[in-house]
């Protein structure tokens, strides 16, 4: 259980050489920046930082451009476990180099890309545009009269459009009036039939055929026949077609250059990073300052660092000052390390707690194999974990995810050997069967859950010792144990065998609880005050209500392994029926394979978060109460 100490450092030099220094503490990675008071004289304004971010954004917006347009048109494609954990591209240090020396060449590259984006984007509106134009013609595609002919003739008119329904009503209304003409269905869509009519000009044909619905439209055609311009279209579709698969093809080209832009945006957002880190530097006409925290045991290897350099500074380290707030960093040994993630997501502690890495690690690892309740689950869970870390280059915080679940998988084998159980099978004979003796389960949830907190109070008074408070060890937390035990003592005494001590343990609980009143009223001056402090002792008694209904909590744990082992062998149980079925044993290996996976995965959740909620709102409930800012040094 480690907080790491920190150092305070202060760091001065010439101003021209101040980039120098940023560029190797960002490197470096282990400073932390304190930015300096608002009212602090510097010559710097903020302009010229904004001026020189603006000018990085404006590459670091090209960049991202670039990589928009390769994800577009060569997507990179992830695997099964990628889908989860993103993709990642990883280079070498020289790799690193060899890009970052092709800036010049990055610059033409994104020219030409975005010359060719632009072309496919063009090619792209002038295709669209010839579908479109084929689409209007498609109806009219029967129609083989020239678009010359379509004004008819002296004697003869010709009408062309589209109708809703059926066309023997328009012919039906022409006849009707005595009309001559004669019509030809050209085409058709979904809601419409295209149709053309010949009549004579001095007859009432187009006025009857409006008043039925008739709309008179024409293709949007100048000479020649509809098929001969849908002809003409498909051909300059096709040639389209080819040029933007040309132009795709290019571009794909192009995208083999991903990681040389990848580099660069890294490279440009670490300039970003820099560039910020002068807004918490002090500055005057020709020297910088700068404040920062560093971890205590790495004082030594900054300070190597910076006079390797060989530029003019005064570098100093002090110790923090009692009222600043100092960023928090854990370190724990690499058993207890996948535990801090625990830490991490609830809060890290104050400078003046302990970190309950440690103390969080052997209680989740039972709790979490308690609950998942499984032998073949949790072997199946850590080789995933296994798998993961081996196939994917993980940042801190996700490797340490993944070590928490390994070692959490080891839990629920651990506990899963004990019971006999994996896959719901009960292959031997183990301490005892989870679904014929649940109460027993019950004891060992309970049981684990009051060592727990027992942990937790002790926690609590070993933190009070550390800061010079042995008075609440004693009366706040010391006695508190010694009041819970004798009231277990009092309530199960006699199943333990102590019947012949009940008498001595009804005295103790007497006495812990009028010294938990007294203890109340210790620093309180005066009679009157000594006797208000007297209802908050007894209000320090009933709290012993809460604390064994936080007992309680840990039945949770009983709930989920039971259900877990219950789900199990009814799967096992069906697989049993179908096997002996004819080709049964196809369906038995879909409903064990299917059943077991569904089963894996809601119990694997279900004991992480119950197993977290447990440590948080119980456990830490004793001890902990944290707050601590994370540590957050300038780093690439």
């Amino acid at each position: 259980m480690a907080i790491v100490p920190m150092k305070r450092l202060e760091l001065y030099g010439l101003k021209r050489h101040k980039a120098s220094f940023l560029s190797e503490l960002q490197r470096l990675g282990l400073v932390e920046l304190i930015k300096p008071a608002e009212e602090a004289n510097r010559v710097e304004t903020g302009e010229a930082i904004g001026s020189e971010l603006r000018r990085i954004d404006e590459k670091l917006n090209e960049i991202n451009r670039v990589l928009a347009i390769f994800e577009r048109f060569a997507p990179q494609k992830p695997n099964f476990i990628e889908q989860f954990a993103g993709t990642k591209t990883v280079l070498t240090w020289e790799e690193h180099q060899n890009y970052l020396a092709k800036r010049e060449e990055a610059a033409r590259l994104s020219a030409e890309i975005f010359d060719a984006e632009k072309e496919h984007t063009r090619l792209e509106q002038e295709k669209i545009k010839v579908e479109r134009e084929i689409e209007n013609l498609q109806p009219w595609a029967g129609l083989d009269l020239p678009a010359e002919a379509w004004n008819g003739s002296r004697r003869i008119g010709v009408l062309l459009g589209s109708f809703d329904r059926e066309p023997w009503i328009l012919t039906e209304a022409l006849a009707l009036e005595g009309i001559a003409y004669c019509f030809c269905q050209v085409g058709a869509d979904d809601y419409h039939s295209y149709l053309i009519f010949f009549y004579q000009r001095d007859s009432r044909a187009e006025e009857v055929l409006r008043a039925k619905g008739f709309v008179p439209v024409r293709p949007e055609l100048t000479a020649g026949t509809v098929g001969e311009q849908l002809a003409v279209l498909n051909a300059k579709k096709q040639e389209l077609e080819t040029s933007l698969a040309r132009m795709e093809e290019r571009l794909k080209t192009l995208a083999e250059e991903r990681p040389l832009f990848l580099t660069l945006n890294d490279y440009w957002y670490n300039q970003r990073l820099q560039v910020e880190a002068h807004r918490q530097l002090l500055t005057g006409k020709a020297v910088f300052g700068l404040e920062g925290w560093v971890p205590a045991a790495q004082a030594s290897r900054v300070e190597q660092v910076i006079t390797a350099l060989g530029l003019p500074n005064y570098l100093h380290f002090s110790d923090p000052q009692e009222d600043e707030e100092i960023p928090i960093l854990l370190e724990n040994k690499k058993v207890f390390t996948p535990f801090e993630k625990l830490v991490e997501a609830f809060s890290l502690p104050r400078q003046d707690e302990v970190d309950p890495s440690a103390a969080i690690a052997p209680f989740f690892f039972l709790c979490y194999g308690m609950a998942l309740g499984d032998a073949g689950y949790g072997l199946l869970l850590s080789m995933i974990c296994v798998v993961l870390m081996a196939k994917i280059t993980m940042r801190p915080g996700g490797r340490k995810m993944a070590w928490l679940f390994f070692v959490s998988g080891l839990g629920a084998v651990f506990f899963g050997l004990l019971t006999s159980s994996i896959f719901g099978y009960s292959l031997y004979p183990g301490l005892f069967n989870v679904i014929e003796k649940p109460q027993l389960l019950l004891i060992v949830a309970l049981g684990l859950g009051l060592v727990q907190l027992y942990t937790g109070t002790v926690l609590s008074a070993w933190m009070c010792i550390k800061n010079g408070d042995w008075a609440e060890a004693i009366w706040g937390k010391g006695v508190w144990l010694l009041f819970l035990t004798s009231l277990l003592l009092l309530a199960g005494g006699s199943q333990l065998g102590l019947a012949a001590y009940a008498q001595p343990i009804k005295y103790t609980t007497l006495v812990t609880a009028v010294l938990l009143i007294v203890g109340n009223t210790r620093g309180k001056k005066g009679l009157w005050a000594k006797l208000k402090a007297i209802p908050g002792g007894l209000l320090t008694i009933y709290g012993s209500v809460s604390f064994f209904s936080d007992v309680l909590s840990y039945s949770r744990l009983m709930a989920l392994g039971l259900s877990g082992a219950v789900m199990g062998s009814i799967i096992n149980l069906f697989v049993k029926m179908t096997w002996g079925a004819p080709v049964g044993w196809i369906f038995a290996v879909v409903i064990f394979l299917f059943g077991h996976a569904l089963n894996f995965g809601l119990n694997i959740l279900g004991a992480y978060v119950h197993s977290s909620r447990l440590q948080y709102l119980e456990f830490f409930n004793t001890f902990f109460t944290g707050g601590g800012r994370p540590f957050a040094p300038l780093k690439l």
